[in-house]
């Protein structure tokens, strides 16, 4: 490349997305809200890793020795869910939203969508599904979508 076409380059703005978490409240999602409109950022990646230990079926005091660190996977799927369709619903769709969390199957990708995602960001399936988890979700929503 020339000089030219490498400062023609630089200049061309990057996306910056603001990833949250799923324990936000809903006061706290209405100000993620109004900081997206404020800053004009491109969009928000709904949802980050949990705190929360609710629902899961290992003992306390062994989650205590494993530590506290990030939940993700399965046990986001549903409050994901339900801070993409939160952020999509109360904002009227003004930004794009790239779901993350819980996303294992074709239909949980298709649930994300439908609550208002734009994209569907996968981790954890990755990992335990393997890399034909990709060729299966997108089968799955090119055939119901």
């Amino acid at each position: 490349m020339r000089g030219k076409e490498l400062n023609n380059q630089k200049k061309t703005p990057k996306p910056i997305l603001l990833k949250i978490a799923p324990d936000l409240t809903n006061e706290q999602l209405d100000d993620i809200i109004g900081i997206v409109s404020e800053t004009k950022i491109d969009g928000v990646i709904a949802t980050n890793t949990t705190i929360s230990r609710e629902g899961l079926k290992t003992d306390a005091s062994r989650i205590s020795e494993i530590g506290a660190g990030g939940l993700s996977g399965k046990p986001l799927t549903k409050r994901s869910t339900e801070v993409v369709k939160y952020l999509s619903d109360k904002s009227n769709k003004s930004f794009p939203i790239i779901a993350v969390g819980g996303i294992h199957t074709g239909a949980d990708a298709i649930e994300k969508l439908n609550a208002g995602a734009s994209l569907v960001q996968i981790y954890t399936g990755f990992i335990y599904e393997g890399p034909g988890i990709v060729k299966r979700i997108n089968k799955e929503i090119l055939r119901t979508m």
